[in-house]
C-alpha cells in the first residue's frame, strides 16, 4: 500500500490559518493545537479543508466560524462519547464535533480523553462501515453552475470520495462570495480532471 501524501508546509498553513482568525477563536485553536499534539508523538499535523491531524488515518480537527470553532472527529461516529458532549454534524453522518465558544469552555483532560480514543480507532484497524450505493448531495446552485460550465456529467461520474471532498470543500465557505469563487474553481479544476487533493498539494 502507498504511503499517504501530506502537505509538507501543513504547519506553517495551520499557523497562518490560525493567525488570521479573530482574537477569540484564535486562542481556543491555538490551544486545541497544543492539546491535540500531546496525544500521541507520531500524530503529523496535516492539511485538508483546513487544520487536521493525522495518525494511520485522519483523527481530528478544527476550524473557526463567526460564532464557535468546530472541533470535528471524523471517526466520530464510532467514538464511545460517554461523557455524552459531542454534536451531531449536518454535513456528514461519519464525524460528531465539539462547538466551543470560550477558551474558559476547554478541559485538557476531557479533549485529550476523545483524541487518544479517536487515535486508538485508526491504531486498532477500525473502519467506519459504508453502504456500497453512496450519494452525494449538491446544492442546486452548485448543480447549476457545474450544469452551465459542462462539468456536470464528468463529475457525477467521478468517484463518491471525490465528489464529497468537492462538497464539503465548498459547502465550508463562511462567506457567500467565498463560496461563489469555490464553485467557480471547482469548474476549472473538474474540467481539468483534478480532484481536490491535486489541489491540496498545490
Amino acid at each position: 500500500m502507498a504511503a499517504p501524501k501530506h502537505v509538507a508546509d501543513a504547519s506553517l498553513k495551520i499557523t497562518e490559518y490560525i493567525d488570521a482568525l479573530p482574537d477569540w477563536s484564535q486562542k481556543i485553536c491555538k490551544r486545541l493545537r497544543t492539546i491535540i499534539l500531546k496525544a500521541d508523538p507520531k500524530l503529523i499535523e496535516d492539511w485538508k479543508w483546513g487544520p487536521n491531524y493525522y495518525l494511520d488515518g485522519m483523527v481530528c480537527g478544527y476550524a473557526g466560524f463567526k460564532k464557535h470553532v468546530n472541533f470535528v472527529f471524523f471517526k466520530g461516529i464510532l467514538l464511545k462519547d460517554k461523557r455524552k458532549l459531542l454534536h451531531l454534524n449536518e454535513g456528514s453522518v461519519n464525524t460528531r464535533n465539539f462547538r466551543f465558544k470560550d477558551i474558559k469552555e476547554l478541559d485538557e483532560d476531557i479533549i485529550l480523553e476523545y483524541v487518544i480514543e479517536a487515535i486508538d480507532l485508526n491504531k486498532n484497524g477500525k473502519k467506519i462501515s459504508v453502504p456500497k450505493n453512496r450519494t452525494v448531495e449538491i446544492a442546486r446552485d452548485i448543480k447549476k453552475e457545474f450544469k452551465l460550465a459542462g462539468v456536470l456529467a464528468y463529475f457525477e461520474k467521478m468517484a463518491y470520495s471525490h465528489k464529497n471532498e468537492y462538497v464539503r470543500w465548498i459547502e465550508s465557505a463562511k462567506r457567500e462570495e467565498t463560496r461563489k469563487n469555490r464553485i467557480s474553481k471547482a469548474v476549472v479544476m473538474i474540467g481539468k480532471k483534478e480532484t481536490m487533493m491535486t489541489k491540496y498539494k498545490k
